[in-house]
């Protein structure tokens, strides 16, 4: 993109457009896979900031009307998790929960988890793990291997007086 077609740009939705269409400064992939019957996952890398959160709700969104009951957000690859990318999550969550659908996010890197955290919203959302939605992991039904994230334990005096005996 050249910064005359920036400087012409009218309005913030031609600015995205211009970027969008400039593939060489937008570091963003997704892709969709289905590891087993029911499951739907959603691989995302790079930055979900403004520019590319649009293109992201729509797939998403797809996603969740398709007839798979699961739909997980891969986040492991995500760089930068912007305030517009939050608001979406926070959106498409809602929609699942009303239609009866499962979504669940798959994170562990800080660029997703800690934004999450700061703005309180860690909570509120299911999380899954990778292995979880393999094919391999069809001995148990998937409702059984969901879990909700459990902050770190402060430690206590407890140990101290187990140490001591």
């Amino acid at each position: 993109m050249t910064e005359s077609s920036v400087r012409g740009t009218d309005s913030v939705a031609e600015y995205v457009r211009a970027v969008e269409e400039s593939n060489e400064n937008v570091a963003f992939r997704m892709s969709t896979e289905r590891p087993r019957r029911g499951v739907m996952v959603v691989n995302v890398s790079g930055e979900l900031d403004m520019v590319t959160v649009p293109r992201f709700a729509e797939l998403v969104q797809h996603r969740l009307e398709s007839s798979a009951p699961v739909v997980v957000l891969d986040l492991t690859g995500v760089t930068f998790l912007g305030v517009e990318a939050i608001k979406v999550l926070a959106q498409l969550d809602l929609r699942a929960h009303i239609t009866g659908k499962r979504l669940s996010l798959v994170t562990g890197v800080r660029a997703v988890d800690r934004p999450l955290e700061v703005l309180g919203l860690a909570g509120r959302f299911t999380y899954g793990s990778r292995p979880v939605f393999e094919s391999g992991a069809e001995r148990e039904p998937a409702a059984a291997q969901w879990r909700a994230p459990r902050p770190p334990q402060p430690r206590t005096g407890d140990h101290e007086a187990a140490m001591s005996r």
